[in-house]
């Protein structure tokens, strides 16, 4: 037996905790009939309202209907004429109860806790479900026939309940510092309005009577119910008295039901009994409930919920329309009931509960009869009777889904990580586009779930229309159904709370009382106040606070709001994707973050600042890697236009987040921090979230529009979501949750949605020990968007360098400089770096194939980064055009967003302006045609000042021979030009005019003239008639480059030399940065190649030439499309730049990919031939365990190679391998013991019989004509064996063929440009391949000459010919001019010339100045043109620069046309602008009139604003300047407006007049109207260009408008006065007197003056002193006597007199008369 009840036990709790979700009396596949119950009482459905339903009657016995209510079946009793079917007449009866608070009570955490269990929180009325199945075991009324009355004895008393309830007033629980909790507290809900009884207070309820009650000795006890809310929380008297007492009582003798003392905002939940004697039968109860108020506190407001009394009562029923009655069970079968004096017509009984019946009702003698089956597991059972003409008919039904059929969510196809969309049906259009989006791939790609809200109601909700349970049990439901959890939860619709709430922002009643607002309540939410993150917590089984579902709503009321912000999803999810493009131009937004901090005085405005300075940190750090800019409030006033104007500017560019800390106000914004209307905000597609951190500002849930839903529903503007709270804000819980907000999106869960970071924000913090305040914060910040936002979110990071970003300095460049300084600022858009990673920079010297690498470690990037460089300065190769290769992360250590290559580099060019200079014509090994020639020179700053220049000619390369030649010029900085007669003889100073012999070589040289002379050298040949390029003696051969051969200085022969290299290798076991970067491997101790490109694990493979003792290289194509090394693709990893993006000297194998390693053995084994050199070597480690799973056979191919050492076991360990393919004796193996680093350094060698001569690059040239040559053996029967080869290369130098040619003793090429055309190779390069196996001694070139057409050179002619005003300070605005000539110094035309003019910031950004391509330039022709550039937004320090013949490519390599030297191309000037600080005036007038501070004016007055500025460069003479001005009425009720200049309909409210260059005013007038008497603030601000402020002080002023026409009293000044007085007056009002009089009287009354309107002269509303003076005349003209004298004024509108407006002036006033006295 005890395991038994065990087993029970055991089913019994496993059945109580089953979860349920309200729809468990649903079976799917029945069809479903809904109708509307609004009152308690027998129903019935006929048979017209099922066929008008389309109910198939035909084919459904009447025994298969089943009726629900209350989520239960509902018994039955059906009417059909016993035929089985429902036909005309028939009916189907029923008992249905009007809705109350039975479903309300799920939603406390205690059911016990409901406030008021008779009036429903959402709704009195509910749905009643009619359905059918093939059952005929449905719930029917058990119908009794029996009619033995004369068996029982009839009962003497039956239980009925007299009750009340109150609705005038919401209880939201418990408060602290008026903070209530969303979730039900205990007695929350509706009731009286509350009273104080501090001093006492009752609520008599002296209309309760008890009927006809039973007081008999049998008589059972009247039971009491209520329940009484405390609605403040004074201050108790002592601690622990309490500060609310109550007291109930009933009957004469005050009988006390309860009386309790409690405290703050509890509940006193009273059940009680009494005797039924304590009250009168048929007479008031004296039922009372009393506030006593004996606690001495402050307030002591309580208010009543209901009250209930059941009562035992006899059976006289007299007028009784409805019968609604308990009967206590007996131990006989059944109970009578006589009912005496019933009126009712064919009455109907139903006993309802858990067995019903309908009861035989008899009727005889005035007394109904009917026997009642006692029940078994009840003592009491509920009996109603009616009237059959009372019961009430359902004429209507509707089938549910209109199909009938509810939706089975749970067995949907897929039901796992569902975005769940709960929405009104009266947005399906537009939900189901915004469905559309969220299911693409743009929109994430969701598992969308729509569930209709009216559906959510009827399943899940208790058929209660608006009852949140209908959206919770349904989410509940669907959370868990699934495997994967839902994603989010999206409501779509504007929501309304149902209690009314008074409060700043809670506009108007709720839904429970206004049908408005019921209408307007499309999705409702939880609680109050609302509460949409409560809707899924708290639930059974769940944490109280966090929700299930990220939660998130958009408050919209109609499709075409929905769609407006579908529109701005779409564009910002398109903003957000991951494969866009990442320039700054469309992420860099996403990384901003503005800041905004109000507050009323100066501790709480720093308080709020430290609060957003956290944040900022936050937000800053990885890995949101944000910017933030604070724009903090320091005074009362708003912030000024021109800072107004920078924060539109920055919204209109983008910003991620807007964050506002401060007050509620009742401005445009809602903050105390002012900003323009959202609408006009212009950042279509980059919408910020805002977190509003004040009170009441995230509080969408009225019938008014909130400051959330302007925010966010502004088309095309304003924000993507607003996350605010819905009532007080308290500050210290708003920075806690905004704190750890940020958190989330910046750390924790960055990435993740909004609504993950407000989901892990509340649980972050919330648990049982959190205040009220903090819940209520918490739960109550309310996001007004969709929840699946991502804010600045990035899988990975994304570098940008730009040019802009990287600049130069110092200066003040000269020769003593020991050093230069490379700014590098690098930026990212995407994810924080928190590894270290590298900046690499490359210098390219000018005029040199010198470079230098520099490798720098950076630690970490979030947002942005300054570094700065120093390089040595090196003056003998660094002075000129350097090029400077800026890299980040290259190779790619750090995996980015989009683009590893591109945007991690800038290449950049830095003008080494010092006082040098540079050869320029003719060029370098010219051959030239005419024996007269000029030598120019060019100084590398064209605005050198002054300076002495040395230039040298001779025949010998010492400059020491008979012929040397030397001038020293003087002069400012450009071209200087030797001509023939120029020349002296270096010897003896003596003149020597120059003319060139035939085939001849001259060198010379130039220098500045300083104590080291720093000569730059060239050299030229003169052939007549002939033009290009040659080398015909030893000193132009020393210039090339020798491999294999030398040339002897001494005997000026060519001989061979060893072969011979150093090689090394260094193989670093680290994969950190910068170690890996040391792997390197060197020729003749000369890098070849370095570092590892990425963390993989590669062989890096080099191979040497066995001949020539060069390098390989990998394949390349260039930025011109040739191919470098174009063959050399052998399947290696870093082939054309997969590496960095160059030609590199090894060739990359993942150890890890098969396909890699079959192409590297593939490589070594059958692709490089026997005798050249390969070494490789394995950076990091050796993963012989990858070969021993991926190719064993590595082994063998090694071993092949001739290791003896790479064997299977090796630990995984970096080594080195050299080999000499086809020798095993050849062999040199490293292998790193415990990962240490390795170094290999030895010599190889090559031929002895070979040998290559380069010359330095030709060209390039405009057309090739020839190439001649001559060489001599030294032997007469020579095995010598030349070839010549011409390296064909493009306009960057790169090569991409070549003509091989036997270089015979004497030949040529004639008519060259029928094989190469200078369009696609403008320039070659030769290389003569000498060979002699036999003799070993080389041919020797006599000399090689290339012909050709040649290119212009074009030279910035220098600082003689500089113009440049005003001076190298500019004011702002004030416009530049600068001239400058440019001089073709060479002997051919150039074509158009293209210039560019540009000005370079201080934060190095370029400022193009318009210039149109100037006509060609001919020989010797001069272009001097002058342009004009202004100087507005230029503050600081800038460069004007001049370009000629600029470069046009991105490797500054290719310019706009082909020219000699592009050093002299290039002029900066630095210039300086100084912003204008002098403040502007304003002025302001009301009609034309400066008024006093609490002057009045005219209702309808017209304001005149103008701003004075001075400035003559920056005019207010554009319509965008009226963003300079910022005007601010503050109304008599607090209520500060911005008035705009056009409003939101486009009508303009303001007007305004430019200034021009005449006069900078600019003006508006505001023809204003002020609709309320009362005292205003007007507060204008104004700006000029400059920024600079007007005036120390802004205008700010009070005035006063009074509607109605008044005058003052009228007061003359001065007053005695001699010669003349003038009068004083005050008018109110919007017009003028149309009627003045001034009379003047003697002290007898006689008047002795008028003065008229006419003399007195213009009057206007508001202070006036006439114009008028009288002068103490009568009205003859006389002089009046000395004396005292009375005056009135008379006034008149349309002939009625003005009322006296009351001043101070009225007690000097008598009846009306004032006194003035005459003395003269």
């Amino acid at each position: 037996m005890r395991l038994m009840l065990i087993f029970l036990l055991s089913i019994m709790s496993a059945q109580l905790s089953a979860q349920t979700y309200g729809n468990e009396w649903i079976s799917y596949d029945q069809r479903y009939y809904a109708f509307p119950v609004v009152q308690t009482g027998i129903h019935k459905i006929e048979h017209a309202a099922l066929v008008n339903a389309g109910v198939p009657l035909e084919t459904i016995n009447s025994t298969n209907f089943q009726l629900f209510g209350k989520e239960k079946e509902i018994p039955l009793h059906i009417v059909d004429n016993n035929d089985g079917f429902i036909n005309g007449g028939d009916y189907l009866l029923f008992y249905a109860e009007a809705n109350d608070g039975w479903l309300d009570s799920t939603l406390y955490d205690d059911p016990d806790w409901i406030g008021n269990p008779r009036y429903s929180l959402y709704n009195d009325t509910l749905q009643y479900f009619l359905t059918w199945n093939s059952s005929n075991e449905n719930l029917r009324f058990e119908v009794e026939t029996a009619n033995d009355f004369e068996n029982y004895t009839p009962t003497d008393f039956v239980i009925e309940e007299e009750f009340n309830f109150y609705s005038s007033s919401y209880n939201e629980g418990e408060k602290s510092s008026d903070a209530s909790s969303s979730f039900y507290m205990p007695g929350e809900g509706w009731g009286s309005a509350p009273k104080n009884g501090n001093s006492g207070y009752t609520w008599d309820f002296n209309s309760l009577i008890f009927n006809n009650i039973y007081q008999e000795a049998n008589a059972p006890l009247v039971t009491y119910e209520s329940v009484v809310v405390g609605r403040s929380n004074a201050l108790e008297a002592s601690s622990g008295s309490g500060n609310h007492h109550t007291r109930h009582t009933i009957g004469e003798s005050n009988y006390v039901l309860t009386d309790s003392i409690f405290t703050g905002y509890k509940s006193v939940f009273v059940n009680g009994s009494f005797p039924t004697n304590i009250v009168s039968s048929n007479s008031s109860a004296n039922f009372k409930v009393s506030i006593i108020g004996d606690l001495n506190v402050a307030t002591d407001y309580e208010s009543i919920n209901y009250w209930s009394f059941k009562f035992p009562r006899n059976l006289n029923f007299e007028n009784y329309e409805q019968m609604d009655f308990e009967v206590i069970n007996t131990s006989d079968a059944k109970s009578r009931i006589d009912i005496q004096n019933s009126n009712l017509n064919l009455p109907i009984a139903l006993v309802v509960g858990s067995e019903p019946h309908i009861l035989l009702v008899s009727s005889a003698n005035g007394i109904l009869k009917c026997l009642v089956p006692n029940s078994i597991g009840n003592d009491r059972q509920n009996v109603v009777i009616e009237s059959l003409d009372n019961i009430t008919s359902v004429t209507s039904i509707q089938p549910v889904n209109e199909n009938g059929l509810f939706t089975n969510y749970s067995i949907l196809d897929n039901i796992d990580s569902l975005l769940i969309f709960v929405y009104n049906a009266q947005l399906e259009a537009a939900v189901n586009a915004y469905e559309a989006h969220r299911t693409s791939s743009n929109g994430g790609g969701y598992n969308v779930l729509k569930a209709e809200i009216k559906e959510l109601y009827q399943q899940y909700g208790g058929g209660i229309p608006k009852h949140i349970n209908g959206i919770r049990r349904f989410v509940h439901h669907m959370y868990d159904a699934s495997t994967q959890k839902p994603v989010g939860l999206f409501l779509i619709g504007k929501g309304i709370r149902e209690a009314n709430i008074t409060s700043l922002t809670s506009i108007g009643p709720g839904t429970r009382t206004s049908s408005l607002a019921y209408q307007n309540s499309l999705v409702p939410s939880f609680g109050q106040p609302s509460c949409d993150a409560c809707i899924t917590s708290n639930l059974p089984g769940t944490d109280k606070w966090t929700p299930l579902i990220p939660t998130g709503r958009i408050s919209v009321k109609t499709e075409i709001e929905l769609q407006n912000y579908l529109t701005k999803i779409i564009a910002y999810d398109a903003q957000q994707n991951q494969n866009d493009d990442y320039t700054s131009n469309t992420k860099d937004w996403q990384k901003h973050i503005l800041h905004f901090s109000g507050g009323t005085g100066y501790q709480e405005q720093q308080s709020l600042q430290i609060y957003l300075n956290g944040m900022a940190a936050k937000a800053e750090d990885y890995y949101f890697g944000g910017t933030v800019q604070l724009v903090a409030k320091e005074n009362g006033n708003p912030i000024g236009p021109s800072q107004i104007q920078d924060i539109k500017d920055r919204i209109s560019q983008g910003v991620s987040l807007m964050n506002f800390f401060g007050h509620f106000s009742t401005s445009e914004s809602g903050f105390d921090i002012n900003l323009d209307n959202p609408v006009n905000w212009d950042n279509e597609g980059k919408y910020p979230v805002l977190l509003a951190n004040s009170c009441y500002n995230g509080n969408i849930f009225h019938n008014a529009t909130s400051n959330s839903e302007s925010f966010v529903l502004a088309p095309d503007a304003g924000v993507i979501a607003y996350i605010g709270t819905l009532n007080y804000g308290f500050a210290s819980s708003l920075n806690e949750y905004s704190s750890n907000f940020y958190d989330q999106f910046s750390r924790q869960n960055y990435g993740g949605t909004i609504g993950e970071h407000i989901q892990s924000t509340i649980d972050s913090v919330m648990d049982a020990s959190s205040s009220l305040i903090s819940e209520s914060t918490f739960m109550q910040m309310t996001l007004h968007g969709d929840p699946m936002i991502r804010m600045n979110w990035h899988e990975y990071p994304e570098i940008e360098l730009t040019e802009s970003r990287v600049s130069f300095g110092p200066d003040d460049l000269s020769l003593a400089t020991d050093s230069i300084e490379v700014k590098v600022k690098f930026r990212n858009l995407g994810r924080s770096i928190t590894e270290t990673f590298d900046l690499t920079i490359n210098r390219d010297f000018p005029g040199s194939l010198i470079d230098s690498n520099y490798v720098y470690n950076i630690s970490g990037l979030d947002y942005e980064k300054d570094t700065t460089i120093k390089l040595p300065f090196q003056p003998s190769q660094g002075v000129g055009v350097n090029q400077f290769n800026v890299k980040i992360d290259r190779p790619d250590f750090i995996p980015e967003q989009y683009d590893e290559i591109v945007n991690n580099q800038v290449l950049k060019n830095f003008l080494i302006s010092v006082d040098g200079i540079e050869p320029i014509w003719p060029e370098i090994f010219a051959v030239v045609p005419n024996d007269s020639i000029s030598i120019k020179a060019s100084t590398i700053d064209p605005l050198a000042p002054n300076n002495s220049y040395v230039f040298e000619l001779d025949t010998s390369t010492s400059f020491t021979s008979s012929f040397a030649r030397l001038v020293v010029v003087n002069g400012a900085g450009g071209v200087f030009q030797v001509d023939p007669s120029d020349w002296k003889l270096k010897s003896n100073g003596l003149n020597a005019p120059l003319i060139l012999e035939d085939s001849l070589v001259y060198f010379w040289r130039v220098a500045l003239d300083d104590e080291e002379l720093i000569w730059k050298r060239r050299s030229f040949q003169y052939i007549p008639n002939k033009r290009g390029w040659g080398q015909d003696v030893v000193g132009q051969f020393l210039r090339n480059s020798f491999n294999g051969v030398a040339l002897n200085t001494a005997n000026e022969f060519r001989e061979f030399v060893p072969i011979e290299a150093d090689i090394s290798c260094l193989c670093k076991s680290t994969s950190q940065s910068p170690g890996h970067y040391d792997n390197a491997w060197f020729l003749n101790s000369s890098i070849q190649d370095y570092n590892i490109c990425s963390l993989d694990p590669k062989f890096h493979v080099a191979v040497v030439d066995k001949s020539s003792l060069e390098s390989w290289g990998t394949r390349f194509v260039n930025a011109s499309g040739s191919v470098s090394n174009p063959n050399n693709n052998f399947g290696n990893n870093n082939d054309n730049g997969g590496c960095e993006n160059r030609v590199m000297k090894y060739f990359t194998f993942n150890q890890d990919n098969q396909t890699e390693i079959e192409a590297f053995q593939n490589f070594v084994e059958n692709e490089i031939p026997n005798g050249n050199y390969i070494l490789i070597y394995t950076p990091m480690t050796t993963r012989y365990d990858l070969w021993d799973a991926i190719s064993p056979d590595l082994y063998t191919t090694f071993s092949n190679l001739g290791s003896d050492s790479i064997v299977p076991g090796r630990a995984n360990r970096p080594f080195i391998f050299l080999t000499r393919k086809g020798d095993p004796n050849f062999v040199v193996e490293l292998f790193s013991q415990n990962n240490e680093d390795i170094y290999l350094d030895t010599l190889i060698t090559g031929s002895e019989i070979i040998g290559y001569e380069s010359s330095p690059v030709i060209g390039p040239v405009n057309k090739w004509n020839a190439v001649h040559w001559k060489q001599n053996a030294l032997e007469d029967n020579t095995t010598d064996s030349t070839r010549l080869e011409v390296q064909l290369l493009d306009a960057l130098g790169n090569y991409k063929s070549s003509l091989d040619i036997l270089f015979t003793p004497h030949d040529s090429i004639i008519e060259l440009n029928s094989i190469i055309g200078a369009d696609t190779v403008p320039k070659i390069r030769l290389i003569s391949k000498y060979r002699d196996a036999v003799d070993q001694t080389p041919a020797q070139m006599d000399f090689w000459h290339v012909l050709y057409d040649p290119i212009p050179e074009a030279a910035i002619s220098g600082k003689a010919n500089l113009f440049w005003e005003p001076s190298d300070t500019i004011q702002e605005g004030q416009k530049g001019r600068f001239s400058m000539g440019i001089k073709n110094i060479s002997d051919v035309s150039m074509d158009s010339l293209l210039v560019s003019y540009f000005i370079l910031d201080e934060n190095q950004e370029k400022h193009l100045i318009p210039y149109e391509r100037q006509d060609s330039l001919i020989i010797g022709g001069v272009l001097s043109d002058t342009v004009d550039f202004e100087t507005t937004n230029l503050v600081g320090s800038n460069f004007f620069c001049m370009e000629v013949n600029p470069y046009i490519d991105a490797s500054l390599t290719v310019t706009d046309q082909l020219e000699l030297s592009h050093l002299n191309n290039i002029l900066q000037i630095p210039f300086n602008v100084i912003a204008e600080e002098v403040n502007p005036i304003l002025d302001v007038t009301f009609n034309g009139i400066h008024i006093l501070n609490k002057d009045i004016v005219a209702p309808t007055t017209e304001i005149n604003i103008s701003l004075n500025d001075e400035n003559p460069y920056l005019l207010l003479d554009s319509d965008s300047d009226t963003s300079l001005f910022g005007i601010y009425i503050t109304d008599p009720s607090g209520l500060t407006s911005r008035i705009p200049f056009i409003d939101n309909q486009g009508n303009m409210v303001m007007n305004w007049i430019p200034g021009d260059e005449n006069q900078n005013k600019f003006k508006i007038l505001y023809p204003a109207y002020f609709e309320q008497n009362g005292m205003y603030n007007i507060l204008v601000q104004g700006s000029d260009k400059s920024g600079n402020v007007s005036g120390d002080f802004e205008y700010t002023i009070d005035f006063e408008v009074i509607h109605e026409s008044r005058i003052t009293q009228l007061m003359n000044y001065p007053n005695p006065f001699s010669t003349a007085t003038k009068f004083v007056f005050t008018l109110t009002g919007d017009r003028a007197p149309d009627d003045v009089l001034i009379q003047i009287m003697t002290i007898s009354g006689r008047v002795v003056r008028e003065i008229t309107e006419v003399e007195i002269g213009p009057i206007q509303i508001g202070r006036n002193i006439t114009e008028f003076s009288w002068d103490g005349r009568d009205q003859f003209g006389d002089l009046l006597a000395n004396g005292v004298y009375l005056y009135r004024v008379k006034a008149k509108i349309d002939g009625k007199d003005i009322d006296l407006l009351n001043s101070d002036a009225d007690q000097y006033f008598h009846k009306g008369l004032g006194k003035m006295y005459i003395i003269r």
